[in-house]
């Protein structure tokens, strides 16, 4: 995976994980409904976000799983916040 800025790779993670959870916020979903839809469990879930606050990356799932789970979810609730402002 290339980066052409100088951020790391675990601060790519905190800016997706945080665009996901603006998104989900701005379309009305709660923490537990952006947990689901990525198909986390509770424990997992607790991990990644721990990561906001320099936790060490977790193993599960694997990071480009998790970006590309993160990538079109973001797509997704995007997409469904202009159909509903339309």
């Amino acid at each position: 995976m290339s980066v052409a800025t100088d951020q790391t790779v675990p601060e790519v993670v905190r800016q997706e994980l945080r665009l996901y959870l603006r998104m989900a916020q701005l379309t009305g979903n709660d923490a537990e409904c952006a947990r689901k839809s990525l198909r986390l469990s509770p424990d997992d879930w607790q991990q990644w976000l721990a990561i906001l606050d320099d936790a060490p990356m977790p193993a599960r799932p694997a990071l480009p799983v998790m970006l590309r789970h993160l990538g079109y979810m973001t797509n997704r609730l995007e997409r469904a916040s202009r159909q509903r402002s339309a």
